[in-house]
């Protein structure tokens, strides 16, 4: 078992085998029951995830801050700051620690710092955690990142209905299995504008530096990130099916032709000129 309160880069294979290991353990428990081709397994029906690019969170919804203190999902956006969100549950021996951790790896590669250009929250699905743990689970991480004096994160918890309606908003569904006393859940990333609507999401296990960088630069709406990011955004363009920003040919193409008329008009712009002093001489 892989500690939670050291950060690891794991190897893709690495992280895939501990992706999957709550949904192997969950079949485990009855091996000989065969299921039709395509066929979900009762056990993950309704858990996924439902991409709504472009709604709005409640950012009114209330919860619990790792000092004890009621927040809420608007506190963390009225700086104007773009935010990182995360669904994750604090006790999770596998996806939730890794996932964590890659995070912060991600993170550290970032030159955009945290609460400075943008805010990092985590907020656990599981009612039953409590401040607490979220402490001690900020502590390490805050530790790790080792920039600035922890501002800009947040390890928070919740009740039952306000839990269930940020992640109903986000199309994150999730799901108790008894079998191993787990949820059993996908790891994805939420980048939220700071008017609360959901501008990217950011799945799967390593998460690309650049990916979420340009994704904070352009839910920051020019607010932070350079010169270099604005180029950047104007000729990537984000690919979900890859779950990374790409080249995109159009502006590739606008770029390019701008650049022959430039070059075009200066040659003229040349020629006539000495066109123009030949014949008054």
């Amino acid at each position: 078992m892989f500690s939670s309160n050291h950060p690891w880069r794991f190897s893709k294979i690495a992280a895939a085998l501990i992706i999957f290991l709550p949904f192997l353990s969950v079949l485990s428990f009855d091996t000989e029951r065969e299921l039709p081709a395509h066929a979900v397994p009762p056990e993950l029906e309704g858990v996924g995830l439902e991409e709504k690019l472009g709604n709005h969170i409640d950012i009114n919804l209330s919860f619990i801050d790792e000092q004890g203190k009621q927040v809420r999902i608007g506190d963390y956006l009225k700086d104007g700051k773009p935010l990182l969100l995360t669904l994750v549950y604090y006790r999770c021996p596998t996806l939730c620690s890794l996932y964590l951790n890659e995070i912060s790896t991600a993170l550290k590669e970032l030159n955009l710092e945290v609460g400075k250009e943008f805010n990092y929250v985590a907020v656990s699905f599981d009612p039953k955690e409590k401040p607490d743990l979220a402490k001690a689970k900020k502590e390490v991480y805050v530790k790790d990142y080792g920039r600035g004096d922890g501002s800009g994160w947040s390890f928070l918890t919740g009740n039952d209905p306000e839990i269930k309606a940020l992640s109903s908003s986000l199309g994150f569904s999730y799901k108790w299995n008894p079998y191993n006393d787990q949820w059993v859940h996908v790891s994805v990333a939420y980048v939220i504008t700071p008017e609360g609507q959901i501008s990217r999401y950011l799945k799967g296990i390593p998460m690309d530096e650049r990916t979420l960088r340009l994704s904070l630069v352009e839910a920051g709406n020019g607010k932070i990130g350079d010169l270099t990011d604005s180029v950047a955004l104007f000729c990537f363009q984000f690919d979900p099916s890859k779950n990374r920003y790409t080249l995109y040919a159009f502006n590739i193409m606008r770029i390019g032709g701008f650049l022959t008329v430039v070059i075009l008009a200066a040659f003229l712009f040349r020629f006539w000129k000495k066109q123009n002093s030949s014949s008054t001489v």
